[in-house]
Formats: structure tokens, sequence, C-alpha cells
């Protein structure tokens, strides 16, 4: 009886011992379950988008950001995975210099072997950089310094086809200044291995493996989309075209092959631009359209115009993306249009009822 009453006190020892913890070994996690903003009033934050398959996380405000007055400061509100230890604390206060500005942060686990850093801006219900009066450099395939829209590259929600032409030392995508204005020039421009490649400019992310992976599909590099939750019932902005001399049509001798040679035929009619606005619920792989507007045109703009489009609603959900597109050739991605054609774009707004 004895050793039966000895061996029940071990038994309790160390079980206690495990449900204390101390032979439970440190979480290997690094993960951000939730992150947010004291509400302020300057800044009344709504919904909060976590990434965790790119490392962002975008926290959205209520208030238009036109009518603020930067720098704002902010003091955060942060969940993550047990045990492990966030920098900047939760509870720190940051300052946000203009819209486009972004913070890092840094998630180490529990047991100090992984970390994660995660960068984190400030939306609001327009599209940052809308004027396209900020630009930032990119270093090219060629080794070469070249531009893209945005005031950083952490946190531009732009994206063109420039670095994968930058091989050739060619950019279909770049600024114009007129005056002391900013605008984006979009261009159809020919390389040494390609008869034309469509300039594009997007909301979303350039993807350059998908690029290299799929080289004859120039829309395979094209991540379209950012979070978003504002349902806007149109979006206008300025623009003018002109269309390139000869409209052309492009086949590769050997499908499959980008550097095997193309047979270009000369075709009827004139090249003609296109522009996509979508907002979509993205859950998981299941992506459902909330509203779209296609628009495409072969007329001649010469001098800066208005455009308003307004948008088709599917569904009453919320969405959680949106993306608009633009190219100077709007079938370019089969290799279809005319070198030289040109749409210039500026100061685009979401329009709210």
């Amino acid at each position: 009886m004895k050793k039966i009453i000895i061996g029940l006190l071990l038994f309790a020892v160390f079980a206690c011992s495990d449900d204390s913890g101390t032979d439970v070994p440190a979480s290997d996690k690094a993960e951000l379950l939730d992150f947010t903003f004291v509400a302020d009033a300057n800044f009344s934050p709504g919904k909060s988008y976590i990434d965790s398959e790119n490392a962002e996380v975008h926290v959205f405000s209520s208030i238009d950001f036109l009518g603020l007055t930067f720098p704002i400061t902010l003091i955060s509100e942060i969940s993550v995975s047990e045990g492990a230890t966030i920098v900047p604390a939760s509870g720190t206060s940051v300052t946000f210099t203009s819209p486009e500005d972004f913070k890092k942060y840094t998630i180490t686990s529990e047991d100090g072997r992984n970390s994660v850093e995660y960068i984190l801006t400030i939306r609001d219900k327009q599209i940052p950089n809308s004027g396209f009066e900020n630009w930032f450099q990119e270093i090219g395939m060629n080794s070469q310094p070249f531009q893209q829209p945005g005031k950083y590259a952490e946190s531009t929600v732009w994206a063109t086809a420039n670095m994968g032409t930058s091989i050739y030392s060619i950019y279909g995508t770049t600024p114009q200044e007129e005056g002391s204005n900013t605008l984006v020039k979009i261009e159809t421009v020919p390389t040494v291995a390609l008869p034309l490649v469509a300039g594009a400019l997007y909301v979303g992310k350039f993807d350059l493996d998908g690029a290299i992976a799929d080289p004859t599909n120039p829309v395979a590099a094209a991540k379209l989309g950012i979070p978003f939750y504002g349902k806007p019932s149109a979006v206008q902005f300025k623009y003018s075209y002109q269309s390139g001399d000869q409209l052309i049509q492009a086949v590769l001798k050997d499908p499959g092959n980008l550097f095997g040679g193309f047979n270009v035929f000369n075709l009827e009619g004139k090249d003609k631009f296109g522009i996509k606005v979508v907002l979509e619920k993205r859950v998981g792989e299941e992506v459902t359209e909330i509203a779209k507007k296609e628009f495409e045109s072969n007329v001649d703009v010469a001098q800066l115009t208005n455009l308003k489009l307004d948008l088709e609603y599917f569904s009453s959900e919320e969405p959680t993306h949106f993306y608009i597109s633009f190219s100077p050739s709007f079938d370019g991605g089969t290799f279809k249009g005319a070198v030289g054609s040109t749409l210039i774009i500026d100061d685009i707004q979401l329009i709210y009822e």
C-alpha cells in the first residue's frame, strides 16, 4: 500500500509539472492574429486585412485622407501567437508622414527560431498616389534603375510590366512631366526579341517568377488586386490617347518558345486602349465578383479629357479586393496592337454615392 501511495504522489507531481508548462517546449509560431489602431480624431480605424502570404497588413480608416493633415501619430493594438513577441510592441505610438508611408513590424516566435517581418500600411477608400506625383527607383534585370509609380516600393499599390522588359532597357510605363504636374504614360513598345509589348499599369503586383515560368503569356505576371473595403459607384479620371500607325498581329513561329521568332501580319483598323475595374470578395481560393466595368475605345483624344465609368454591381456582398488596369493596346496580351499606341492617365478618383 505504501508503494502505491508513493507512486500516486509521483504521478501527481509529474502531472502538475506538465500542467505548469515547465516541460512543454517553447512555441515555434510567429503569427500575426490581429492589428488595429486605437480610435483617434485623425484616424477612425475600420477594418484590418492581414495578408500572411505576402507578410502585409493594411488598416483602413473610415476618414478620407484628403481631410487629414499629416503627419499623424497612432497607437497600435496588436495580437500575436502565444509566446511570440512583436517589435514595435503593442501599445507603441507610430507616426505616418504621408498616406503612402509604411512601418515594419517583426514577430519572433517564443523559441526564437522563427521570425516574420510585416509591412504595415494605412488606407482609406481611395487609391494611393492616384495623381501619380510620386515615383521611386527600382533596379531592373539589366542592373540599371528605372522609375515606378509610388512613393516607396514597400507600400505602392501600382504595378507595371517594366521589370519584365528591363532586360532590354525598354520601359512601357513612365512618368510624364507637364509643368508642376506628373502624369503616367503607358505605351506599346517593341524590343529586340518581341514585335510589341503593351505597356501596363494596374493595381496589384508584378510577379517576375510568373513571367519567367510562362513567358509566352504576358498577363501571367499580373497579380491583380489589393485589399479594399469600399463600394464606389463609379471611377473617374483624366486621359488622352493616340493609337499607333499600324495595327499588327504577331504569332509565334514555335508555339511555347518566346525566342523562336514571330510571324507578323499587318491588320486593317486601329489599335484600341482598354480599362477594367473590378471589385471582388476573396475567401481562400474562392473569388466572387461584386462589381465590374470594362471600357475600350479606338478614338484618338489629343487633350486630357475627363472620363467617368459607372460600375455595375452583381452582388450586395462586401468586397475584400479591388483593382483597376490600363493598357494602350487592349489585345496586347495576345501580341496584337500597334507600336506607338500611347495612353496617358491622371487624377483617378473613386466616386461614392
